[in-house]
């Protein structure tokens, strides 16, 4: 399997081509399974004649600025070292689509995508968010893989996608938002049984936004085999209670619960646990379907951003 990404520039003026500038692309036996070759081409653009803000932000692009090989050139080494495979996986599906766009325009044909897996949809509906568009960053932050390269570099982004689909299971690949069921239907769970789990205290903190936020509230451990997952999002019901599930690709769905508790400081405190499933709970988890969720929010983009700026400053003091 390859699993692949590209860096375009969006085109805004009279032609619309999203024109690729960099090719990135990893060879892995399976999902999950460690990275065999990799390949890597940055492509000179020759369509638009200014950059849109976000090719312009590239950290790579005076390389693609700088080089000698076009798209028709690119796309034959990209394909040789393919070797014929016909089995891709990326995050989202743009770049299928840019993909194609781009033989179109320059006259090639199209590789032979046989099997062409989207791994954000697929993370997306392991985490509990279901439809939505998960960035490869914020993935990566909650899976608490150390944000090592740079991102928006076709390559570096592939092998983190490598890194992070050890996180999926087969039925999450083959997950489908147009043919889920609707969102108040509940999720198969697990059946096997699994004996009582701990419950964790978390706070006191001062809002309730900021326990739902919390790490420890959002890493539940599967009840079987003690692997540890994220939450994305909660589902408020009646009782101060919010509820979430996550998926084991061993061990199958899970439902996890917390509960809040208003202090006399006027602090909250929160205790999260992951309870056996019974009818009166699946009620109660249905009650809260029914409201809209709460999505939780991450500070790791803002503290990377920092570490950023104080390693460019050490590196201006070094100079």
């Amino acid at each position: 399997m390859l699993l692949i990404d590209f860096e375009w520039n969006r085109g805004y003026d009279a032609n619309p081509l999203d024109e690729i500038l960099q090719i990135g692309a990893v060879r892995v036996e399976r999902l999950g399974g460690p990275i065999q070759d990799t390949f890597n081409v940055y492509i000179r653009p020759r369509v638009h004649k200014s950059f849109s803000p976000g090719a312009r932000e590239l950290p790579e692009l005076s390389r693609s600025k700088a080089s000698e090989i076009d798209f028709a050139s690119a796309l034959e080494s990209f394909l040789d070292w393919c070797q014929g495979e016909t089995e891709f996986a990326a995050w989202g599906n743009d770049d299928f689509r840019v993909l194609k766009r781009n033989c179109d325009y320059w006259g090639l044909p199209v590789p032979l995508l046989h099997q062409a897996y989207d791994l954000q949809r697929a993370f997306g509906y392991m985490v509990g968010a279901e439809g939505q568009q998960v960035a490869l960053w914020r993935a990566v932050a909650y899976c608490g893989i150390p944000d090592t390269f740079t991102f928006h570099n076709a390559l570096n982004d592939t092998v983190y996608t490598a890194i992070l689909s050890e996180w999926l299971s087969e039925e999450s690949l083959h997950f489908d938002p147009k043919q889920a069921p609707p969102p108040k239907k509940l999720p198969q769970f697990a059946q096997e049984p699994f004996p009582p789990q701990p419950r964790f205290r978390v706070g006191p903190l001062p809002t309730p936004e900021s326990i739902l936020d919390t790490r420890i509230a959002r890493r539940p451990a599967c009840p079987l085999c003690g692997e540890k997952f994220w939450v994305q999002q909660w589902q408020s019901a009646p009782g101060r209670q919010y509820f979430s599930t996550f998926c084991c690709p061993e061990h199958g769905r899970f439902l996890c619960r917390l509960t809040l508790t208003p202090l006399e400081d006027g602090t909250w405190r929160g205790r999260m646990a992951v309870p056996a499933i019974t009818p009166d709970l699946l009620e109660t988890y249905r009650a809260a379907l029914n409201g809209d969720p709460y999505f939780c929010k991450s500070s790791n983009r803002k503290r990377r951003k920092r570490r950023w700026h104080a390693h460019r400053a050490r590196i201006g003091s070094a100079m």
